[in-house]
């Protein structure tokens, strides 16, 4: 396991001003490129009013990401050990601390399924929290070293298609539960202690979600739905963004329940996982 932190970087930049201007900022990004490139843009757009937004935030956050910057890099060790014990996968882990512009606020790469990013202005401080989303990004390259023990074909995965995200981000928040245990339901989909809300309107109307996922996934997928349930810029539908990710979680828990842990796990070697799913999101 490796970790790279960058976040004293940006807090140099930052302390090395009384107001950084956004000239600052685009300096600062130009000059540490290489910190940002997986970043943007496809994680983030680069824009000046996105850069704008963020000058504008960093001052309230300054204090959590002076206390992640210290205390994340135990939380990945504590959880890579975990994830360790449990599966024994050896996945050899790189990851990357960073302070965005308020996009996404961890992912894995595309290009390397070893290698997780954090952009921490976008983190809860609290230690549970930060738990919860490090046991997200580890069990996302955990499902996918699953598969690849259990001898999947890659090239017959739909990676571009809804189907395929609602398995994957359930799987995720599926594993993060199993290796933090105890804690309240919305903390492993929301990372905070914001998301009651959230579930509340998904189990409230939870049969109108399944129904209006399916909807979309029977028709062409696009970025527009790919937004709507899976990026924080989506929520038109039932006025929350990210709800697939609680329709996955729902989807992934009753296979577990099913056919067993490793078989919903792996189920997406040698089964039909669309079929699956909108089988389920009929009932």
């Amino acid at each position: 396991m490796h970790i790279e932190n960058s976040i004293p970087v940006f807090l140099e930049f930052w302390e090395s001003h009384e107001q950084p201007t956004l000239a600052d900022l685009e300096s600062y990004l130009n000059k540490h490129a290489k910190i940002y490139e997986k970043y943007f843009p496809i994680h983030c757009p680069r824009t000046e009013e996105r850069l704008s937004a963020a000058l504008r935030k960093y001052g309230g956050k300054i204090g959590d990401i002076r206390s992640i910057s210290a205390s994340l890099p135990d939380v990945i060790q504590e959880m890579d050990e975990k994830y360790e014990q449990t599966f024994g996968l050896g996945l050899e882990l790189s990851f990357k601390l960073m302070v965005g512009t308020f996009g996404s606020n961890a992912f894995v790469t595309r290009d390397n399924r070893r290698e997780i990013y954090f952009a921490v202005e976008k983190l809860s401080a609290e230690r549970d929290h930060l738990k919860v989303i490090t046991a997200h990004e580890i069990g996302h390259v955990t499902h996918f070293a699953l598969a690849s023990r259990a001898g999947i074909d890659w090239s017959t995965v739909d990676w571009g298609h809804g189907l395929t995200t609602l398995f994957t981000e359930g799987a995720a928040t599926y594993l993060s539960k199993r290796i933090v245990p105890g804690l309240q339901e919305p903390v492993y989909l929301s990372f905070d202690d914001e998301g009651a809300p959230w579930v509340k309107c998904y189990e409230e109307n939870k049969a109108e979600v399944k129904r209006r996922f399916l909807e979309d996934a029977l028709g062409e997928w696009d970025m527009v739905k790919e937004k709507e349930w899976f990026r924080l810029s989506g929520g038109s539908y039932f006025g929350y963004n990210r709800i697939g990710y609680i329709l996955g979680t729902d989807y992934v828990e009753q296979l577990v329940e099913r056919i067993g842990e490793e078989a919903a796990l792996t189920f997406w070697n040698g089964n039909d996982l669309k079929a699956d799913i909108v089988e389920w999101l009929k009932n």
